[in-house]
């Protein structure tokens, strides 16, 4: 049976008014959010201080959250690692996690010996801590982690395990009073000295061997034979190695014009140096260190391949063709001495049936 047009088209916008009408189902989701990314103190070895982190559930869905705090550890390439104390010996006076309190709303929420917090949609807590510096504290930068974690209880859990969701944490950066030590180097820097095309590999370390947390800004800079500036390239900006941390660069620059001849590539750090008695007094200081190198254009160097292979090859070909003709001569002179050996034989053998005729 065929339906008209008319009626296609109305029972058409009789599904349409029906998706109007009816909503559409979020997703639900959770998202917990933080007030603050960082939070800086400044104490001297003995002291105390207060504050706190607001913490809101901003998604759809109720949820849960560990709270716990980690000290900042960083490797050779300048990553953090977030390190729980351990209570072990030592540890205390290097760890600023451990100089931490945190005071939540109901402490008989635990989990593995972790406290946690619950938050309804759109509900938000202040979480207060203190901190507590050792009276014989190490004066310099210290920086630690307040995570909050959240988690949901495996269906078959009983309180001791749980599945992890994601996390978000505030910085405290911690000052602690006393004399700086402001020293930052640049080692090793090695570039590759001999380098055919516009792609020079380069590799630096920047090193500090202070006790605060150094700002700089890095930058390669191309010489000519004459010391003129030829380029100049920022490797990163704002950039940040925390106390006794040190921060590695590996890569390639890439030449302006590059053409052949012997170059110097220097690495510059630009940071303040802190000078003086009084907190915050600066100065501008730089840290160069020059490295020579020599670069073959590309078409330079596939000119010299052919100006050097092309006779080469040339030559090889001579002496291959000289090579075969001499032997084809010793071949063909080997052919001629076994026919002329034949041939004595033959003439031999012909004689001495001769001398038998002859006899007889």
């Amino acid at each position: 049976m065929r339906r008209s047009p008319r009626k296609l088209s109305l029972a058409l916008g009789v599904v349409l008014l029906v998706g109007l009408l009816v909503p559409a189902v979020a997703p639900a989701e959770r998202t917990i959010a933080l007030n603050t990314g960082t939070i800086e103190l400044s104490l001297a070895p003995g002291s105390i201080a207060n504050d706190s982190v607001r913490v809101s559930n901003n998604g759809t869905e109720p949820l849960r959250a560990l709270i716990y705090t980690s000290d900042v550890r960083y490797d050779e390439q300048g990553e953090p690692d977030y390190v729980k104390p351990t209570g072990e010996p030592g540890e205390f006076l290097r760890s600023p996690a451990s100089w931490m309190s945190l005071r939540v709303p109901d402490t008989t929420k635990v989990v593995a010996n972790t406290p946690y917090i619950e938050l309804d949609p759109g509900q938000a807590l202040d979480i207060d801590f203190e901190m507590r510096v050792p009276g014989n504290a190490t004066p310099g930068d210290y920086n630690a982690v307040i995570f909050f974690e959240m988690f949901e209880f495996a269906a078959s859990d009983t309180g001791t395990t749980s599945r992890i969701s994601g996390r978000i944490g505030a910085r405290i950066v911690l000052r602690v009073a006393g004399d700086v030590i402001d020293r930052m180097d640049v080692a090793p820097f090695s570039v590759r000295s001999f380098n055919i095309g516009d792609t020079v590999p380069y590799s630096f370390r920047v090193v500090n061997d202070g006790n605060i947390d150094k700002r700089y800004e890095p930058s390669l800079v191309v010489l000519d034979g004459n010391e003129a500036e030829r380029m100049r390239s920022v490797v990163e900006t704002s950039a940040i190695v925390y106390a006794q941390g040190q921060r590695e660069y590996l890569g390639g620059l890439k030449l302006d014009n590059a053409r052949f001849g012997r170059f110097t590539m220097r690495v510059e750090v630009a940071y303040d140096r802190e000078a003086g008695s009084e907190p915050g007094t600066v100065m501008p200081e730089v840290i160069r260190k020059d490295r020579t190198f020599w670069v073959v254009p590309l078409w330079a160097a596939i000119l010299l391949i052919l100006a050097i292979g092309l006779p080469v090859l040339w030559l090889s070909w001579k002496l291959a063709v000289r090579s075969s003709r001499r032997k084809h001569e010793r071949e063909e002179r080997t052919r001629e001495e076994r026919r002329a050996r034949l041939a004595e034989e033959h003439e031999g053998a012909s004689d001495q049936r001769e001398d038998s005729s002859t006899s007889v």
